[in-house]
């Protein structure tokens, strides 16, 4: 019996999957990069090194960590990739911090800026945060605003919206459609999902890379150890879903009982003034306790403060 697949869309299994140390991550991770950066020919990467790889006896199974992948390419050039499922952070911010830290990290103090290597985020999320439209990819780099050149090559953020992405493969089921970056996409999304199995024989038979992934992947979801700690950061992730949305509903009902006090508040200072309009206009007691609902005694005392 086959062992069912863990998701490479939680962090612990990609890390697991394009972030060891060996010879087979380092050529799916390549694949991958060379496809999301759309470089060709001699400006492929060919060799990357690991600056955090992956080793499950040194994670701790802090739930809270962060567990990106950085490398350096045979030019110097720093990629930091990260998988991200929930939306819980201002993530436009958080990628630019990211981007500057490993940005500074290229030189040593007292060496000259001259040194700085360019620095590419990656981020893979399961949700959308990029409102302003409808392509599931869109990088970014700094440029002039009016006349849209470049400052300097240095930086370049990518954000990779799963949702989006999902949404557009379903305009083309065939696989034989999908290519390069999109192939990569379908296995990192579909893959451990019920029901997915067809998918993925269809994927891994256009890519060599993908089968191999595939079979990386079924090694890592066979390992005991490794599954416990999936299972232990996807319940700490759950509970965490839970906890937001608890507060956000606990939020949400305090403001509505705050919102009815108010309100009841405010009717009933509204009700005052009608009442006391009445009375100046030389209404009786018992033709406004009819109107307004007050009682002759609350009335009585609004006639009172009138008079004072």
């Amino acid at each position: 019996m086959s062992v069912k697949l863990l998701k490479p869309l939680n962090d612990l299994v990609f890390k697991a999957l394009f972030g060891r140390e060996d010879k087979k991550s380092k050529i799916i991770l390549s694949d991958f990069l060379n496809e999301v950066l759309k470089l060709k020919g001699k400006n492929k990467i060919a060799e990357i090194i690991y600056l955090n790889p992956f080793n499950l006896q040194e994670y701790s199974g802090d739930k809270g960590s962060i567990l990106d992948i950085k490398v350096k390419t045979e030019t110097g050039e720093r990629i930091n990739i990260e998988v991200q499922i929930n939306n819980v952070d201002d993530f436009r911010k958080r990628s630019l911090y990211y981007w500057s830290k490993m940005y500074a990290e290229t030189i040593q103090e007292g060496e000259s800026y001259i040194n700085l290597r360019k620095s590419i985020v990656i981020n893979l999320m399961d949700f959308n945060i990029i409102d302003e439209t409808k392509k599931y990819h869109t990088i970014y780099k700094i440029i002039e605003k009016t006349e849209n050149f470049e400052l300097i090559d240095d930086l370049e953020i990518h954000y990779i919206e799963l949702k989006k992405f999902e949404n557009q493969i379903k305009m083309t089921p065939d696989m034989k459609e999908l290519e390069g970056m999109e192939l990569w996409l379908t296995f990192i999304k579909k893959a451990g999902e019920e029901g997915a199995e067809d998918l993925l024989r269809e994927l891994i038979e256009r890519s060599d890379k993908l089968k191999m992934a595939n079979e990386m992947l079924e090694g890592i979801s066979a390992d005991e150890l490794l599954r416990q700690k999936y299972y232990a950061r996807e319940k700490a992730r759950m509970d965490e879903i839970s906890r937001i949305k608890y507060a956000e509903e606990k939020g949400m009902q305090e403001g509505l009982e705050k919102g009815i006090a108010e309100g009841v508040k405010e009717g009933k200072k509204k009700i005052a003034r009608i009442a006391k309009n009445l009375l100046r206009k030389g209404y009786e007691i018992e033709q406004i306790s009819e109107i307004t609902e007050l009682t002759p005694k609350e009335i009585r005392k609004l006639k009172s403060d009138i008079q004072e």
